[in-house]
């Protein structure tokens, strides 16, 4: 049987946003808390970058405190990553 113009077109209702019960919701917290790209972000969940936009806004992630070192998580990467990136650089700095 064919739908009728209005049940092709209906919107799914929206869901409510749970970071703790969805994967999704999670995922798209994390990424943005790593200071990933909303690109990069809807890559990998599917989401639309209003999607993102909001979920980022309900979990407080503003991706610029990444790039910038404002974050807690951006600060613990920097001091975990800094010796082993500061190596590397050393050995390819070497090789020019």
């Amino acid at each position: 049987m064919h739908k009728t113009f209005m049940e092709a077109t209906k919107k799914a209702k929206p869901r409510r946003v749970d970071f703790g019960l969805y994967q999704d919701d999670f995922e798209c917290a994390l990424l943005g808390a790593l200071g990933r790209s909303t690109r990069f972000i809807q890559s990998k969940t599917g989401m639309t970058n209003g999607k993102i936009s909001y979920r980022l806004r309900k979990a407080s992630i503003k991706l610029s405190d990444y790039r910038n070192g404002d974050s807690t998580i951006a600060r613990m990467v920097y001091r975990n990553m800094r010796p082993v990136l500061a190596r590397e650089l050393h050995q390819h700095l070497k090789k020019l």
